[in-house]
């Protein structure tokens, strides 16, 4: 089942729950020091404690695992299942390489935006669902394939995809 993002706003989070974010943060990344290549889990440690990555926690990363604060942001830059604002609940992603695309997942897309009537990377009138057409998600032989959130959906119509998004604004999925 695919769970909401539950990110907080970050402008309506008090002080006391960004220190107790932090110090989540600083929890979590302990047992990640004694690991070289550990920045990626890392942020997405911090993405799932904030919501997004936030600039307080590219600090906290860098200083706790002993990298330059920029080598953290380029990280978080470079790949695009970090975000660096507020995102809405439901991010749905689908695969648009060649596998997906011919079984189909351009029409899977068409129905989304019709649907939410957004483009690729807007939100949804109600704040809910965000749309994004993505590289290979490693689901080729259960193609079209999409993400809800990081819950892989597979062979994927464009029915299938409305129902789910009215499961999703329902909460019956």
């Amino acid at each position: 089942m695919a769970q909401p993002i539950h990110a907080p706003n970050q402008e309506n989070v008090g002080a006391d729950d960004a220190d107790s974010n932090v110090n989540r943060l600083r929890e979590q990344l302990q047992p990640l020091k004694e690991d070289p290549g550990s920045v990626m889990e890392a942020i997405y440690a911090a993405q799932e404690i904030f919501g997004f990555v936030t600039p307080e926690a590219i600090e906290v990363i860098a200083e706790e695992l002993g990298y330059p604060e920029a080598h953290v942001y380029g990280v978080v830059t470079f790949y695009t299942m970090f975000y660096t604002d507020d995102q809405p609940p439901y991010i749905l992603r689908v695969c648009r390489d060649l596998s997906c695309h011919l079984a189909g997942a351009e029409a899977v897309a068409g129905a989304i935006e019709k649907k939410l009537n957004i483009h690729p990377g807007e939100t949804s009138e109600d704040g809910l669902f965000k749309l994004e057409l993505v590289s290979c998600l490693g689901q080729c032989e259960k193609q079209p394939a999409m993400l809800v959130n990081l819950d892989s959906r597979a062979e994927m119509t464009a029915g299938k995809a409305v129902d789910l998004i009215n499961e999703l604004k329902t909460g019956t999925e």
